[in-house]
């Protein structure tokens, strides 16, 4: 695998995609863009050049104020990065441009690809760099880039720079295709081309010409004629005339169709082909775009021939000059932007050296093939680039060149039916549509249904039902469960008693002073200095990857503020905070009563009452509200426990809970002893070494003592290792069960938490004994209560995914998509899994620790809720850094190594060059 030093042309939808795909192979990536921001031809320019509304040197975008999608946004995005709406945008399935462009800069976000992008740079030169520094023994040629990047003062400045590689990525908009109609050039009254067409304003009660009948064409004549007097449409063929646009001539008494112009008359007088005429003030030509890359020279090597650019393998490489200089964005009429991140992991791949490209020869023999299949079948050479949808073509591209996978079914299904009912009903289309089961199934799987549109719905099939359900809590485990909730059409309330969204990564700098032992104390448990213990590549929902951000923490085991960002950001992306009660606490959920309860079918209802706080601090507002269900996501950190040691009571220094420690700086010069050798109590065991005279870690047994513990204590003098206490003095004294004692002035206790769920009255249908929250069925539904009850997030030892699927079954059951066993049958199985516990000596305390056992959780998603395994990299990724930080605790979150299986899934997906690209040699990893 080799590195190489890219340059990319273009920061809209095919540059920025070019540039993902090239950092995730580990290239140099430089993307120059000539406008102020990134999007492209989205970038929306109100203003136009009045002395050029032609277009032929004008404004950047073509983008008109009124414009929307004509792809519905399901099918609008990269594979990895769905289209989804967001608080305060256009949720549309068909949204204004303005909506395709903040996704365009949320992708450049998410995955950090501004620092690599220089604005307001325009390429004026490329071309290939003299022999000395161009071509190198094995062939390979390297390019000059010349750019004029214009400064905040407006000054120009000229850069010279050679590169191993440059990907031309301009789009298809920037050069006007103007027809050639006698009298053009003599023509006295205005006449534009769509690129400079903005509003319809300046046409109030104007005659206006439209020339072409493509998707423009009609959009802008449609919207002209609520304007103007008169608005004709001239087509080059009544194969244009759709049964749509058919019924908006019927409905519009000013809109009027025409075969093509003969010709335009200076006296104003537009004659066409059919023979009639009209006397009109203006003529807008909708007639499409030509490719022009007036930058490039490569002598004649590649040319644009009535808009066919060639020779290009596959739309993308020049035979002669592949695989240094390559095309992505040419191919029109097909899924944008995924086919152009097909192609530009294809480019990515090749430089990198994971894929070959055929000989010269043989690539340009494929090409001629199929320019000659083409025009065998009558397809006119400027439409060479036209995919014209075949999804088949697509399909077998990427899976051919780069192992992408195959386009759902259900997106297919959705982009045809979107473009017949575009065909039969052009100025509804938009916003009245119905989808059929597989369309409808599709939108369930990955979130669009509820979003986009529940409120049409009743149900899938007559068979699905929706919900009135109650999250309790908005951290992880409560958030992933709106979604899901959403996602099959309940209608949901989450209730949260912080004023944020994140649960317990929601950190608070204060603590109950009053409450050291965190009895009552905050409802946060994260200290200043925790970084997290799983790394990030494993931490993110299955759709939502937890990518760094520009400006954030980008390590593999950020800090704590970075996940809480992730989840605020999770919870944004998917539109939640409409569902949130923020300063809400849950007092009381408890069964209805029987007149407001139990239903003919036997399903309970909950009455919740919650306290919530307002603005002024002392107001507080009690509600009692009736639910069809409620899920209890409250996580696992809010009741801390505490040991049962001799003395406690009597013990007059300081000591107190983890749940209370925020930061070292107190115990300065103190003789602390720290109760707990798991995560925590080591962590901060670590850090108040580096401020305590003495620091003593009391450990239960001495196989928590890991040999990165054990490094750590024969590195630092001032940590010490003791079996468990025996007792606390009065006098300050500990006393250890080995015999050894130590004057201590303050105890710190990681003792871990015990579950509590102080608000919920179930008559003791559930229990929580010794830490086991019970019967709970698979970790989830109490038997005798569901599916109208369930929890989210009680299981321990699993990764964050875990709780998604937990969330999408409760989501399911309650929908009716997925049935339960009976409460006999499930009550057996849980007396059983209990059992089975017991019988290998699991105390049962620790009875929902999962240990990471991926082989029940990949059994569990898929028995559950057809859930897709894990992939194996992320499993050999976790033990991988389990066993690192088992040997070298103090390490193992700044080093580690990873294995062949683990790069390539960190590749796959994007995380190398983000996560280790500084620390790689030969691009490949540490």
């Amino acid at each position: 695998m080799v590195s190489k030093k890219v340059c990319v042309v273009g920061a809209g939808v095919s540059g920025l995609a070019s540039a993902r795909e090239l950092r995730r192979e580990g290239h140099d990536v430089t993307v120059m863009e000539q406008s102020g921001d990134v999007g492209g031809q989205w970038l929306y320019d109100p203003a136009t050049d009045v002395a050029d509304p032609l277009g032929t040197a004008g404004v950047h975008s073509s983008i008109y104020a009124s414009l929307r999608l004509i792809i519905p946004r399901e099918d609008m995005s990269f594979s990895d990065f769905p289209f989804y709406p967001k608080n305060g945008g256009d949720a549309r399935r068909f949204p204004g441009h303005g909506e395709f462009l903040r996704y365009i800069r949320d992708f450049c976000a998410a995955f950090g690809l501004m620092d690599a992008i220089r604005l307001n740079t325009k390429v004026v030169h490329v071309g290939m760099a003299p022999r000395d520094g161009g071509a190198v023994d094995d062939g390979c040629l390297r390019w000059v880039v010349r750019s004029m990047q214009r400064g905040e003062d407006e000054a120009e400045v000229i850069t010279e720079e050679v590169f191993d590689a440059v990907v031309v990525a301009v789009g298809q908009y920037a050069q006007p295709r103007l027809p050639t109609i006698n009298g053009m050039d003599k023509w006295r009254r205005r006449q534009m081309h769509s690129h400079s067409y903005r509003v319809p304003d300046s046409f109030q009660d104007e005659v206006v010409v439209v020339v072409g009948c493509h998707e423009s064409g009609k959009d802008i004549a449609l919207e002209l004629r609520k304007v103007a007097r008169e608005v004709h449409l001239s087509v080059k063929s009544m194969d244009d005339v759709t049964p749509g646009l058919s019924k908006a001539l019927a409905r519009h008494p000013n809109l009027h169709l025409h075969l093509q112009i003969d010709r335009l008359c200076e006296d104003g007088q537009v004659m066409f082909a059919d023979g009639s005429c009209v006397a009109a003030d203006s003529v807008i030509y909708c007639t499409g775009y030509n490719f022009s890359f007036p930058f490039l020279d490569t002598g004649g090597l590649v040319t644009v021939d009535d808009n066919r650019v060639g020779p290009l393998f596959e739309h993308t490489f020049p035979p002669a000059l592949a695989p240094s200089l390559s095309f992505v964005g040419v191919p029109k009429k097909v899924f944008v932007p995924l086919f152009y991140e097909v192609q530009a992991r294809w480019v990515a791949q090749v430089l990198s050296g994971r894929r070959e490209l055929p000989s010269p020869e043989e690539m340009l023999q494929s090409v001629h093939e199929y320019n000659r299949a083409r025009e065998m079948a009558g397809v006119p050479k400027r439409l060479s680039h036209d995919i014209f949808i075949d999804f088949e073509y697509c399909d077998a591209f990427g899976e051919k060149y780069c192992g992408f996978p195959r386009l759902e079914e259900w997106k297919k299904e959705l982009l045809w039916s979107s473009l017949s009912n575009m065909r039969d009903n052009l100025e509804t289309f938009r916003d009245n549509y119905h989808d059929c089961d597989l369309v409808q199934e599709g939108l369930r799987s990955q979130g669009w249904l509820p979003r986009v549109a529940q409120e049409e719905e009743e149900s899938v099939g007559g068979e699905m039902v929706s919900k009135k359900v109650c999250v309790v809590g908005a951290g992880v485990s409560g958030l992933v469960s709106a979604r899901e909730l959403r996602r099959e059409g309940h209608e949901v309330t989450v209730m949260e008693q912080s004023s944020g969204v994140g649960g317990q990564w929601l950190y608070e700098p204060a603590t109950g002073g009053g409450d050291p032992l965190g009895a009552a104390g905050v409802h946060s448990s994260v200290y200043a200095s925790l970084r997290l213990v799983i790394p990030r590549e494993d931490m993110g929902f299955s759709d939502f990857p937890f990518y760094p951000k520009d400006g954030g923490d980008a390590r593999r085991f950020p800090e704590h503020g970075e996940f809480l960002r992730y989840i605020r950001d999770f919870c944004d992306a998917f539109g939640l905070m409409d569902a949130v009660r923020l300063n809400t606490k849950v007092v009381h959920v408890g069964m209805a009563p029987r007149d407001g309860g139990v239903v003919d079918g036997g399903c309970l209802r909950w009455v919740v009452r919650s306290l919530q706080r307002g603005e002024d601090e002392g107001s507080k507002v009690v509600t009692e509200e009736v639910f069809d269900a409620v899920v209890v996501a409250v996580g696992q950190y809010a009741k801390p426990r505490l040991p049962a040691i001799n003395g406690m009571d009597k013990w007059r220094r300081r000591h107190l809970h983890s749940y209370s420690y925020r930061v070292p700086d107190s115990f300065k010069n103190e003789v602390v002893v720290v109760v707990g050798c798991h995560k925590s109590g080591k962590d901060i065991a670590l850090e108040l070494r580096k401020v305590a005279r003495e620091v003593h870690l009391s450990a239960k047994s001495m196989d928590d003592v890991t040999p990165g513990m054990s490094k750590a204590l024969a590195r630092h003098p001032n940590l010490h290792l003791h079996l468990q206490i025996d007792r606390l003095c009065e006098d300050g004294q500990v006393m250890f069960v080995d015999g050894s004692c130590v004057a201590a002035d303050s105890v710190v206790y990681c003792t871990g938490y015990d579950y509590s769920f102080p608000f919920l009255d179930t008559g003791g249908l559930v229990t929580v004994d010794d830490n086991l929250v019970g019967p709970l069925f698979e970790h989830t539904f109490p038997p005798d209560l569901a599916p109208s009850l369930s929890f989210v997030g009680v299981p321990k030892k699993v990764l964050v995914q875990f709780y998604e699927v937990q969330a999408r079954w409760v989501a399911q059951v309650l929908s009716g998509r997925r049935g339960l066993p009976s409460p006999e049958e499930m009550l057996r199985c849980v007396e059983e899994y209990n059992h089975a516990k017991e019988m290998a000596g699991v105390p049962k305390r620790l009875s929902h620790d999962i240990s990471g056992d991926f082989e029940y959780c990949d059994a569990f998603g898929e028995k559950h809720c057809g859930f897709p395994r894990l992939e194996e990299w992320k499993k050999k990724l976790l033990w991988s850094s389990f066993n690192n930080m088992r040997d070298n605790l103090e390490s193992f979150r700044d080093e580690y190594h990873d294995c062949d299986l683990v790069r390539e899934g960190l590749r796959s997906q994007g995380w190398l060059p983000r996560v280790m690209q500084d620390e790689e040699e030969d691009s490949v990893g540490h």
